[in-house]
């Protein structure tokens, strides 16, 4: 009997020893894979810095952008109004200049829809015809509008506006030659 408890006991040695041996390549196996795991984990950390810096970027890009609009005297506004003139305009069209006598605009709208606009907007004023020259007034702000041109440039239309301030009467030549 006590050989067989020998044996026994020898064979659970050796299933004990077998047993370690697998939980230390088991541990070995875990370990490498906790350390692909961490360094998975490193590179989503490293990936999610650079997307957060990227959105960064890209909303102070769009904020510095809404605020140049948001400061443009005509984006977000339907008239262009100075102490000199004052005269309905597209929304959203871009202010470029002003040097007094002609106004600069920058817009998107196609060029169809600017024409229809421009034309409704003159049919709303007072028309006078001179000898050399013809003018849409306005008799409340005392502007007369000689000229309105689009000029297209790929997708960006530059609305050109001529304009001058005064009387209608002395607007048109000494004489007075003129008609409503």
């Amino acid at each position: 009997m006590e050989e067989l408890n020998k044996t026994e006991e020898k064979e659970n040695i050796k299933n004990t020893k077998k047993t370690i041996k697998e939980e230390k390549k088991n541990r070995k196996k875990i370990k490498k894979q906790l350390r692909k795991v961490s360094a998975d984990k490193e590179e989503i950390v490293e990936i999610r810095k650079k997307r957060y810096i990227i959105e960064t970027i890209i909303i102070v890009v769009l904020a510095i952008f809404m605020l140049i609009l948001l400061c443009n005297r005509t984006f977000f506004r339907e008239e262009y109004k100075t102490n000199k003139i004052n005269i309905d305009i597209p929304l959203l069209t871009f202010f470029i200049s002003d040097d007094g006598n002609e106004i600069v605009l920058k817009t998107l709208r196609k060029s169809e829809y600017l024409k229809e606009y421009f034309d409704l907007y003159l049919s709303n004023l007072a028309r006078y015809n001179c000898d050399t020259t013809g003018f849409y007034y306005d008799n409340s702000t005392r502007t007369a509008i000689y000229d309105i041109t689009i000029e297209k440039d790929f997708a960006i239309k530059t609305i050109k506006i001529k304009y001058t301030n005064g009387d209608a009467n002395q607007l048109c030549d000494v004489t007075n030659n003129y008609s409503e």
